[in-house]
């Protein structure tokens, strides 16, 4: 008979047996993934991706201590880009504001961020230096790229706060309503943690990637991946420009993205975000403000349509909360090369916006 030892033996070898056939499979199933994916997935570079990029219990966050040299497609421009030990775009900050300095902060996502141009062109050094002739001013660039209004407060309670603002200014973009995570909650249905494992794992295994785009896609994204970008086949085809139903039906495409300001329900969200923003305000002895992006449709076509504007802009006006409409500003120059696509204005469009932004500080300065 065999003893205790024995048996344990034959177990610990046939579980060696079974992992080590396991993982000679995988291999193999790894290698055909490769043989039938690499051509059709190539392996794209960490950044910028989930390298420069946070998934945080508080939502999507910048990495402290960035610099490097990347080529954005948005732009098609090789871009320094930096940020300081706080995860805030720019140069190092201190916590302690200096003596007689007015410090803006600018919440808002990738139009703010706009991490695909040189820093010296984004409107907010673009401010700081038209603000700067009048006094000693910082204008801090806070925004982070696919973010919407719930991340947006959590970036003003930490690290905003800590940095005592004397304004915060808000970048207010037409899908602020929508989840927090970057969108990838929504889609995922999964913790930041596992997310950011599953996009890691997606760079170095086409298997893995092969299996969660034919299975797990279907079960966690399904039609939210694919709806959020219906809009942009219709986009491109810019009838919309010209003919008034073919814009409704791209905003309606677009329902899960900027879209989502035509429809009512999204203004809840909003108006809750704007309340808590207010209320910090007041707690924390901070002035308030919003500046309104459009979409590019909307600056291009000729629906001249500003419903989103006109929901905001009434909000503030019921809250006493300064608000600048970017519509105006940017429709006198629609055949000019203002935007890179829908929504992400160039270098142009930036310098045509730092003028009345500046005037927008300046006049909430002024106040008492």
């Amino acid at each position: 008979m065999s003893g205790p030892g024995q048996r344990r033996r034959r177990i610990l070898f046939r579980l060696t047996a079974v992992l080590f056939s396991l993982l000679a499979t995988l291999l193999v199933l790894e290698f055909f993934a490769w043989l039938f994916f690499h051509k059709q997935w190539p392996r794209k570079p960490p950044l910028p991706t989930y390298e420069w990029i946070m998934l945080t219990g508080h939502g999507k966050r910048l990495r402290p201590n960035l610099d490097f040299t990347q080529w954005f497609q948005v732009s098609n421009q090789v871009v320094h880009f930096q940020t300081n030990s706080l995860g805030i775009r720019g140069r190092e900050i201190s916590l302690q504001k200096p003596a007689g300095v007015t410090r803006v902060l600018v919440l808002g996502d990738s139009i703010t961020l706009s991490a695909f141009l040189p820093e010296e062109r984004i409107f907010t050094v673009l401010v700081e230096k038209i603000l700067s002739a009048h006094g000693k001013i910082e204008v801090i660039n806070a925004g982070i790229g696919d973010t919407g209004m719930k991340e947006q407060i959590l970036v003003l309670k930490d690290p905003g706060l800590k940095l005592k603002p004397d304004i915060v200014l808000v970048g207010f973009y037409l899908n602020d309503s929508r989840p927090p995570w970057g969108f990838e909650n929504e889609y995922y249905r999964l913790s930041p943690s596992l997310i950011e494992f599953s996009k890691t794992l997606e760079q170095y295994s086409y298997l893995y990637k092969w299996v969660w785009k034919r299975f797990l896609v279907r079960r966690f994204m399904g039609r939210n991946l694919a709806g959020r970008w219906d809009f942009s086949k219709p986009y491109e085809q810019g009838n919309w420009r010209t003919d008034p139903a073919a814009y409704r039906k791209l905003i309606e495409n677009a329902r899960l993205d900027f879209g989502a300001a035509w429809r009512e329900d999204s203004w809840k969200t909003i108006y809750q975000g704007m309340d808590e923003m207010k209320s910090l305000a007041e707690k924390n002895h901070f002035r308030l403000a919003v500046v309104i992006f459009p979409v590019a449709i909307q600056v291009s076509s000729d629906a001249a349509d500003d419903f989103p504007q006109q929901k905001m802009m009434s909000y503030c006006a019921s809250r006493n909360i300064p608000c600048l409409d970017l519509l105006p500003v940017l429709r006198p120059h629609k055949n000019e090369d203002l935007y890179f696509d829908h929504c992400h204005l160039t270098a142009l469009g930036h310098q045509l916006i730092s003028q009345p932004i500046s005037d927008l500080l300046a006049s909430v300065m002024r106040q008492p």
